[in-house]
């Protein structure tokens, strides 16, 4: 039956919706840009599930929020963090849901009149409401909510009252009257029921520290599937054929998507899986495991990723200082013995247990260092650390650089942003010329610019004239560019990195100066999981820039950009 059904549309609502998989809420699309990416590119995807929203922004935790502790086995403590009700449906503004697709509004609160407020804040851009009764590190929140049935009760009934769409209440597998719960919400009006969220609260740890900075996170990915199994069970033999369940919790091959069609699943969320997807993989994969369901293949898939991610401990070997706030970690050890140019548009992350963890581009890695500068809690911590001190790190991430042959290269860096350069510049030195346009506050945030210089010409621009010329980087670019030969004028390709004010004013004044396919560029946006999974690294086309990046085409930089599906 599963077969012959998995492709045709689904009545959904007010919506016939095609494509049976399900966004999970917090699983990469957290941010418009990528939810308008998948709905247009991923066909087999009919709902996408929105970041859990509520009233108010909240933080969340920091850095590490998302870790592997076994094969196809995760665990995660985000926070629940978000821009709050009115900033998301601000961002939301414009985002245009296909007729036949499902935006599920995920909201959360601790009473009835936060989720009420939160429901009517996002109303206009709701196929539908989850009310997120299932997180299970967030107190006060999710899970405890849903304990109690009285309030799960009276807040599902106040939703119901004022949303005038579909309100679904997601549980976590692990309620001790789960079957009870879900019979409560649909009494209250609900139209079906989401399970499973994570499962716990659990701790995993690296050695002896926990390594979540929350120290406590919820199970997803191969280990939780068989609780997902039966809570979607128990559920469907508790409510009768008619109610919608959505099934979730470690779905990653046709085998699992008809375990739990016969548990009683009518939608299926895919989640853990897509770790380590970048976005061509992330089309490819969703594609055949659609085709795969609809012709009865039996082939098995984990949720494991190919992404490293073990934490592999080092030790800081060096340290140089070039400001108060400005200096370069030299490490005893990478993950690999790694040659000039290997790590070219690549970083990994820097943890220490119980301070959090960040993600850094390698500066040198025949050297083994990082340039950093302090901005924060994580960076003022590696500041005071002395050499000998173990530290952790994992990765590498990013998809690399473009490949350029016989070219004239600009490398265009702002700040930080330089770190990535040099590792670039050793790879694509061979057959091309290269220039480097280098620019920083003052004169003392300049950085190993002699290794630059070893590569080809460098022209420095600080704000306040201390060194080179007076002004900002971009302003470099006409008078580079013009002492450039004409007959290499057409090989000029340009690679950009550092604060984003900086590399959108490059890309402008670069678009008049060569064609777009041949500008590169990265831009310092949040980072937080590395593997594709939290979603907030997302371009303005919805692209990751941890996994699709972080160098990416200009394209990847433009609103709307869609890849063919």
């Amino acid at each position: 039956m599963l077969r012959s059904s998995f492709d045709q549309p689904f009545r959904l609502g007010g919506k016939t919706v095609r494509g049976r998989f399900l966004i999970p809420s917090g699983i990469r699309c957290t941010h418009a840009a990528t939810i308008r990416k998948c709905f247009l590119e991923v066909p087999s995807i009919g709902v996408i599930t929105t970041k859990s929203i509520s009233t108010q922004p909240r933080k969340g935790y920091r850095e590490p929020i998302y870790a592997r502790y076994a094969p196809g086995c995760y665990i995660n403590a985000v926070g629940l963090a978000n821009p709050g009700a009115a900033q998301f449906l601000a961002e939301c503004e414009g985002l245009d849901v296909p007729d036949d697709k499902f935006l599920l509004v995920s909201i959360f609160g601790s009473d009835v009149e936060s989720f009420v407020e939160a429901a009517r804040t996002l109303k206009p851009i709701a196929d539908g409401f989850e009310l997120n009764m299932s997180c299970p590190h967030a107190k006060g929140y999710g899970a405890e909510v849903g304990q109690d049935t009285e309030l799960l009760r009276r807040i599902t009934e106040a939703v119901v009252e004022i949303a005038e769409a579909p309100v679904f209440v997601k549980l976590a597998a692990m309620l001790p009257n789960l079957a009870g719960t879900a019979v409560a919400a649909m009494a209250a009006g609900a139209a079906g029921i989401t399970l499973t969220n994570t499962i716990g609260p659990a701790m995993e740890s690296v050695g002896v520290s926990p390594i979540l900075s929350n120290r406590l996170g919820g199970l997803s990915g191969d280990g939780i599937r068989p609780l997902g199994l039966r809570a979607v069970e128990q559920v469907r033999k508790a409510l009768g054929d008619e109610p919608v369940i959505i099934g979730m919790g470690g779905i990653a091959s046709p085998e699992h998507v008809r375990q739990f069609a016969l548990a009683g699943a009518n939608l299926f969320g895919i989640g853990s899986a897509l770790t380590g997807l970048d976005s061509g993989q992330f089309r490819e994969y969703l594609a055949q495991l659609q085709s795969d369901v609809c012709a009865g293949h039996t082939c098995r898939r984990s949720c494991e990723s190919a992404v490293p991610m073990d934490y592999v401990k080092t030790r800081i070997g060096a340290r140089v200082d070039y400001s108060g706030s400005l200096f370069k970690l030299v490490f005893d050890s990478l993950p690999e013995e790694y040659r000039e140019g290997d790590l070219a548009g690549k970083f990994f992350f820097l943890c220490c247990p119980g301070f959090g963890e960040k993600p850094f581009a390698i500066f040198s890695a025949s050297e083994k260092s990082v340039i950093v500068r302090v901005v924060g809690e994580f960076t003022q911590h590696l500041a005071g650390l002395a050499p000998g001190t173990e530290i952790l790190l994992r990765g590498p991430y990013g998809c690399g650089v473009p490949r350029f042959e016989n070219s004239t290269l600009v490398h265009v860096g702002g700040g930080t942003g330089t770190a990535s350069l040099l590792e670039i510049a050793q790879r694509l030195a061979p057959g091309n010329r290269q220039l480097f346009l280098l620019g920083a506050k003052t004169r003392d945030q300049f950085f190993d610019v002699e290794r630059f210089e070893r590569l080809g010409p460098v022209f420095l621009a600080t704000d306040d004239g201390s060194l080179g010329r007076r002004g900002f980087v971009p302003e470099l670019l006409a008078e580079v560019v013009a002492g450039i030969p004409a007959a290499e004028r057409q090989r000029i390709a340009f690679i950009n990195c550092g604060p984003e004010p900086m590399v959108r004013r490059c890309f402008e004044l670069q678009r008049e100066l060569v064609p777009v396919d041949r500008i590169v560029g990265a831009i310092e946006y949040m980072t937080s999981c590395g593997v594709g999974i939290c979603g907030k690294c997302a371009s303005p086309s919805g692209a990751l820039s941890c996994i699709d990046g972080p160098f990416m085409p200009w394209r990847e930089f433009q609103p709307g950009v869609r890849q063919e599906a």
